[in-house]
């Protein structure tokens, strides 16, 4: 067994990446395990083809938070950011297309080419994204509270969240309590009566879930993208390179803030012992003991694939 690691993270995704690097920062001496022979998970840039690469599955970097570039120092490590000043262009069946810009006063009017309704409705929407989206953003920012036992602490970030969403204002505050639970298909649709455009924004409440359109919660999901961009329709950022740069940069900050980054490191079990992670096992049989485990693997593997209670 080797000795007792500060922390071990389980996957090389962008969280994974992310949290070693600030661990890195905090002192701690983060080892990352990853279990392919690149770090990135869906994040990723390969050859498919001798000479061809692409983004293989996830395609954008929004919304990649302004403060973690500035911190992780991305441009530095070699990522280059590219806008476009269209946000997405949906083509519609009779050969039209309707072009978002990013400005949301281009936005609407070239909505208007299709409803003037709409058109005056979509600032109406976005402010109401900008405002709501705040909110949630602030709220994600903070440590999840203790139910059971809260903290100062806790109660504090509890209280300034609950004096944000009284500062919507009353229509605002409904709003949230209402679109959260709500299909975002019936959301969008008490806005706006071109289909094409009710399509096009629906379809960032479903994208890298397994939700569809008329799903009760999917309306939740557009609000917390929101939260770290209020286009309704979200914008167009893109990475020179493909999505694999991203990560590149963001493997090579980590590891410069301190972090080890082990690729083919398949982790086979997380050793549990009180009810507390005591460290990982790999598929060749290393044990590796860690006074904590952090998991960037998605829930159901993490907790019911991974965990092993030791007796």
């Amino acid at each position: 067994m080797a000795g007792a690691r500060d922390v071990v993270i389980i996957g090389g995704g962008h969280n994974g990446l992310v949290t070693a690097f600030y661990l890195a920062k905090a002192g701690f001496k983060p080892l990352l395990l990853e279990r392919r022979p690149q770090t990135g998970g869906a994040a990723i840039t390969e050859e498919f083809s001798p000479g061809c690469r692409c983004s293989t599955l996830a395609h954008s970097t929004g919304p990649l938070l302004p403060e973690i570039v500035r911190d992780m120092e991305l441009a530095r490590h070699g990522l280059k950011l590219i806008t476009s000043d269209i946000a997405v262009t949906a083509l519609a069946p009779d050969g039209r297309a309707l072009m978002l810009a990013s400005d949301a006063g281009r936005a609407a009017q070239e909505i208007g080419k299709f409803s003037q309704k709409d058109s005056a409705q979509y600032r109406v929407f976005e402010e109401a994204l900008k405002k709501i989206g705040g909110v949630i953003g602030e709220a994600l920012k903070l440590a999840p509270p203790d139910v059971d036992d809260p903290s100062r602490g806790d109660l504090w970030g509890m209280l300034k969240t609950g004096r944000s969403l009284r500062k919507l204002g009353k229509k605002d505050l409904y709003r949230v309590l209402r679109w959260g639970p709500m299909a975002v298909a019936d959301l969008v649709a008490e806005f706006f009566e071109t289909e094409l455009l009710r399509a096009t924004i629906a379809a960032r409440g479903i994208f890298g879930t397994f939700l569809g359109p008329w799903s009760a919660g999917s309306s939740l999901v557009l609000l917390i993208r929101a939260a770290g961009d209020s286009h309704p329709a979200g914008s167009a950022v893109t990475a020179a390179g493909g999505i694999g740069s991203v990560i590149q940069a963001m493997a090579a900050a980590a590891k410069e803030a301190g972090a080890e980054i082990r690729t083919n490191a398949d982790v086979a079990e997380v050793r549990i012992k009180d009810g507390a992670a005591t460290g990982v096992v790999l598929a060749g049989g290393e044990e590796i003991s860690a006074k904590a485990v952090i998991s960037n693997a998605d829930p159901r593997r993490t907790l019911l694939k991974l965990s092993i209670p030791c007796i």
